[in-house]
This record gives C-alpha cells, structure tokens and sequence, in this order.
C-alpha cells in the first residue's frame, strides 16, 4: 500500500518574506500612526510659537497699510512693517485686511484654544501654500510677509467656519 498523504511543513506556517512583509507593512502603519498624531501636529518648520522659525522677508521696508473691517469700512491707515490679525473664539478680526506688497502680517491666538492658520481652500490648502502656517498655541503668534499682490484667503483649520482674506495691493 502506497502512502498518498503529502508532507507538510507544519500546518499553515508562512515562508519566512512573508513574515518580512507583514513586519513592514504593520511597522509602517504604526510608523505612520505615530507620525500622524504625535509629530505632524507640530506646526512644521515654519511654526512661530516661541519665535522660532519664522519665516523672514529680504528686505523689510515700512510702507503705508490701510486695514478694513470685516464690512468692508476703512478701519485706519498704519505708518508700520507689519500689521496684526487676532484669532478670538469669534474668529479673525480683521476679518479682510488690505495692504501693500511687502508687508508682513502677524497672527495672535487669543482664541483660548490651539488654532491654525492655512490656506483656502479647506481642507487641502492648495491655494497659497506659504500661508499653510500650522499650529499656535493660545497667546501665540505667526507672521507671513506677503511680496506678491493677490487675494489670500485663509482659515483655522480646526474651526474652518473662522476664516479671513488677505488682499495684496
């Protein structure tokens, strides 16, 4: 009598580039897990929170800025660098600011809470990537120096209903 019954290696043991791949494959999802939750939130490389990173302008040259309100009124005209944009709990005030080529606009948190700010449109911010500032924390700041005339819209990305526009003259 024949014996017909096939040797097995053991029952449902895997080639050893199998058990390789299954250790990448879940040690890049928990890579990525890590990634995701712990590090990306950290604002990037140009996050202002302690007043590191900044991102700086060539040359800085003090030209006249008219702001408006969130209704479209003249607000004043400012005899300075850089004009400033507060984040409260209500949103961006000024909601639309107006100013010249050059001029650098700075952010301040006073929203209580973590905020960003990135670029129109929600939740991609393809629009304007240099505005993709990140995340400040509540007292806060970030600043931009816009050179290039154009309108920049922008957002908090975790309250994407409070948003603002940057028009460049």
């Amino acid at each position: 009598m024949a014996d017909t019954t096939e040797k097995q290696s053991g029952y449902g043991k895997r080639p050893l580039w199998q058990w390789v791949v299954i250790y990448l494959v879940v040690g890049g999802i928990i890579y990525a897990g890590v990634y995701y939750f712990f590090l990306a939130k950290k604002g990037g490389y140009n996050s202002n929170q302690q007043g590191q990173y900044q991102m700086q302008p060539y040359g800085q040259k003090q030209i006249d800025t008219s702001t408006t309100t969130s209704q479209g009124k003249p607000n004043q005209v400012m005899q300075q660098a850089q004009v400033n944009v507060t984040l409260t709990a209500n949103g961006f005030s000024p909601a639309t600011l107006t100013i010249k080529a050059g001029k650098k606009v700075t952010w301040e948190n006073k929203s209580g809470s973590t905020a960003t700010v990135n670029s129109n449109p929600h939740p991609v911010h393809t629009a304007y990537p240099p505005l993709n500032l990140g995340n400040f924390s509540d007292g806060g700041t970030l600043s931009l120096t816009f050179d290039k005339p154009g309108t920049y819209g922008y957002h908090n990305h975790l309250n994407p209903s409070q948003s603002g526009t940057i028009v460049v003259q």
